[in-house]
């Protein structure tokens, strides 16, 4: 059995829904094909994000929950910032990625439930479709002008047609979502510590109506031997500040999840095809945030392959568009932010505790802007007119050279 699509996308994240509306709103013609039955099931992300950006996005605010503080942990040392406007927000995935797959299809996509792609075809080195398996267990053969991979942390396609490797180092995060009755719904936590997330940190994060995401993420191969699973039952016992806050819960869900934790590539584009979203390694790595890069990528993914079918030149270098544009936007954040958590990842509990007490002297915005990855001129600016020493300071914990260099030297 063959179809023709102009363009095929393989995984109904955040990613490929966007990247299909944005096909769709240019007149071509998109399908997406997802593996699972429903769309946002299973979870695998903890849903943490940014108001502003979710505004930017167009995303309604009942899919998000504000919270107003956040609260970091290391082994002896507790910093809050309080926020009167919150500007950090808990997802309701399920109901983010319906959202984001009912504005695709309103655009002019079509969904295709149960259908796992398997391999690239490829013809004189040029992906030209799909071989996929329905949901009726059939082999169908998916025939494109391009393919967008947004199939996630396997990135199966890039992968087979030699666009890309496997990845090598990633976290690995396991989750309970919880009803607590006792938990205070305008705070998140992010907690740091050898007992608590070796090469890695735990959180917990509320998501309104009494629920309650809590959960652990450690990196591999960082701490290889380590088992988030274990780390996430015992977390109220190795944070007993947390016991009373949880009291009286009981998980409603279990999640777990892989995310990416490399280098940007080198490429996002090949003969036919192009990669997107965790496929294409396009999340911030300081602390394993993905949602909104993937939907902004994905709809410079989309807006570029839909023009130039439209055009009629999906050549490699029309689509390398989307490669100037991806890395235009974001190349310097991932590579800063990916240089921080190799440093970071090594960190011992006395680190940790040294971290926060560096934290402690920064301004509810300013950490704000840290934790998003905002590493722009005028942040350090902000940082060194407020704490003429701090940029010194942070430099003897390995991070000279990610900053410019008068900041680096402390003469900005």
């Amino acid at each position: 059995m063959q179809r023709e699509h102009s363009v095929v996308i393989v995984g109904g994240g955040p990613a490929g829904l966007a990247a299909a509306e944005a096909v769709a709103k240019a007149g071509v013609d998109v399908v997406i094909l997802e593996r699972q039955g429903e769309i946002g099931y299973p979870i695998h992300t903890s849903g943490g994000s940014w108001i502003k950006d979710l505004q930017e996005l167009d995303i309604p605010e009942h899919l998000y929950h504000p919270v107003g503080t956040a609260i970091f942990l290391s082994p002896n040392r507790e910093v809050a910032f309080r926020y009167p406007q919150p500007v950090v927000c808990v997802l309701d995935i399920r109901g983010l990625y319906q959202f984001l797959a009912q504005r695709a299809i309103e655009a002019g996509a079509r969904l295709e439930m149960k259908t796992i792609a398997q391999t690239p075809i490829l013809e004189d080195g040029k992906v030209v479709g799909l071989n996929v398996k329905d949901r009726l267990g059939q082999a169908v053969e998916y025939r494109a002008k391009v393919v967008i991979d947004a199939s996630g942390f396997s990135r199966i396609i890039a992968t087979r047609a030699g666009l890309h490797q496997n990845f090598e180092r990633y976290g690995y995060g396991a989750e309970y979502d919880l009803h607590a009755p006792n938990y205070d719904q305008d705070r998140v936590y992010l907690i740091m510590g050898s007992q608590v997330a070796p090469s890695g940190y735990a959180w917990v994060f509320p998501r309104g109506k009494g629920r309650v995401r809590v959960g652990v993420g450690i990196l591999k191969p960082d701490a290889d031997t380590e088992d988030a699973r274990l780390y996430l039952d015992r977390l109220t016992e190795r944070v007993p500040q947390l016991a009373p806050l949880l009291a009286h819960s009981s998980p409603i869900e279990y999640h777990t999840g892989l995310f990416p934790s490399e280098a940007p590539p080198e490429k996002l584009v090949t003969a036919g095809l192009v990669a997107t979203g965790d496929a294409g390694m396009q999340g911030s790595t300081l602390v394993g945030e993905g949602i909104r890069y993937a939907i902004n990528s994905g709809r410079m993914a989309g807006r570029v392959v839909g023009t130039a079918i439209a055009q009629g030149n999906w050549s490699p270098k029309a689509l390398s568009r989307y490669e100037d544009d991806w890395r235009a936007k974001y190349l310097r954040e991932m590579q800063l932010s990916y240089k921080i958590n190799r440093i970071i990842a090594r960190f011992t509990d006395g680190q940790w505790d040294k971290g926060l007490d560096l934290l402690r002297h920064l301004s509810p915005d300013q950490a704000a802007a840290l934790l998003k990855g905002d590493y722009s001129a005028k942040l350090g600016l902000q940082l060194v007119t407020r704490n003429p020493g701090l940029v010194r300071t942070l430099a003897k914990y390995s991070l000279h050279g990610l900053l410019p260099p008068k900041m680096a030297a402390g003469r900005i």
